[in-house]
């Protein structure tokens, strides 16, 4: 009886049919499974997407793949490497994708480029045949225009949305070739954009989502008459976002006339310093600041590290360049720029600096 009782147990091993419930469930969540190859790509796209969508529930939520982005703009702002959205993009991104006019207070670095382009990809979705532009976005300098037209490329590379750059300091017939040529989305400053709103006769009718991207900037340098003159050609049916460090009286004003209704989202007002920003006050002679700012690049900044060093003037400019070249190797190299400078020297000195062939700016 003993001997006979192993020989019974030893056929159940031998049928396999419990364990076939865990491989059908690894087939399941297979991104692969066996399908014909025509439909491979998009079924293996859609559970990709599924899983993607389950693993996220896992995580807290609020993140880009909660904001029922189309798969285009999604794809390209995890293209870029977002994976949780920043405080600011957090809080004003859904409220541009219900259409409401948003002002956004936010430091530089807090993450408000993605936050005014994302919801600008959803509203535009594709290209568009009609005339005109349908989004406008007002920089206050042309370095700030064409490092958002940079990520603007980057960010909406698989909707196909055309963007054209209107700046001060380049050629007007391109220009005017550029408008021609019916983009999607147009980046200026606005000095610029009003001369070539008078010269072409535009009316703007067709613009639907409009940023003004560090807005207190904007005012500050003076263009607060470009800005109306803009507002004036504007239709009324548009929507509306105004971002800023800080809000004064003028903006406030100009923010009651030109939105509607809008939604007030406020991010480090108490302090606009980042936290990985460390600070140091020096005190010394004013004759001994040059020597000062030798030793800091010298022995206290790391070799491997930029510099940016703000003066008032240009002529204090023009002073510490001639002075960091006479140091030569000593400081590692240095260029500069200011507003007055050529514009082919400024982009050019710029990109040495980007391209990190000098260590001072």
């Amino acid at each position: 009886m003993n001997i006979m009782k192993p020989k019974g147990k030893k056929k159940k091993p031998a049928a396999p049919k419990k364990k076939v419930a865990p491989e059908q469930d690894s087939e399941v969540t297979s991104i692969n499974p066996p399908m014909p190859e025509d439909d491979a790509d998009e079924d293996s796209s859609a559970v990709r997407q599924m899983l993607s969508k389950q693993n996220k529930k896992k995580k807290k939520s609020g993140g880009f793949q909660s904001m029922g982005l189309d798969a285009s703009v999604l794809r390209g702002v995890l293209k870029c490497g977002y994976r949780v959205p920043t405080p600011i993009q957090r809080k004003a991104i859904p409220l541009a994708l219900e259409g409401r006019d948003v002002v956004a207070m936010a430091r530089t670095g807090s993450g408000k480029t993605a936050a005014f382009l994302v919801p600008l990809f959803q509203r535009l979705k594709a290209r568009s045949a009609r005339a005109g532009a349908r989004a406008l976005v007002l920089s206050p300098t042309k370095e700030l225009a064409v490092q958002t037209r940079k990520f603007c490329l980057q960010l909406g590379r698989f909707t196909g949305l055309r963007t054209a750059c209107v700046l001060g300091g380049e050629s007007m017939e391109r220009q005017f070739a550029l408008m021609h040529e019916n983009p999607d989305i147009v980046i200026a400053t606005p000095g610029r954009f009003v001369h070539v709103c008078v010269e072409m006769g535009l009316k703007l009718d067709s613009v639907e989502y409009v940023v003004f991207d560090e807005a207190d900037r904007l005012f500050e340098m003076g263009f607060g008459e470009q800005l109306r003159e803009i507002l004036g050609r504007l239709p009324g049916a548009r929507q509306t976002l105004l971002f800023s460090a800080t809000l004064p009286k003028l903006l406030v004003e100009f923010a009651r006339a030109g939105l509607s209704d809008p939604t007030l989202v406020r991010l480090d007002v108490e302090t606009k310093i980042p936290e990985t920003l460390r600070l140091a006050f020096l005190r010394c002679r004013p004759e001994a600041r040059p020597h000062a700012l030798l030793h800091l690049l010298e022995r206290v900044v790391p070799r491997d590290q930029q510099a940016v060093v703000f003066c008032a003037t240009r002529h204090h400019v023009e002073y510490l360049q001639s002075l960091l070249q006479g140091a030569g190797e000593a400081v590692g190299g240095s260029t500069y720029i200011y507003s007055h400078l050529d514009p082919a020297a400024r982009k050019i000195n710029a990109a040495k600096f980007a391209a990190k062939k000098s260590r001072v700016i």
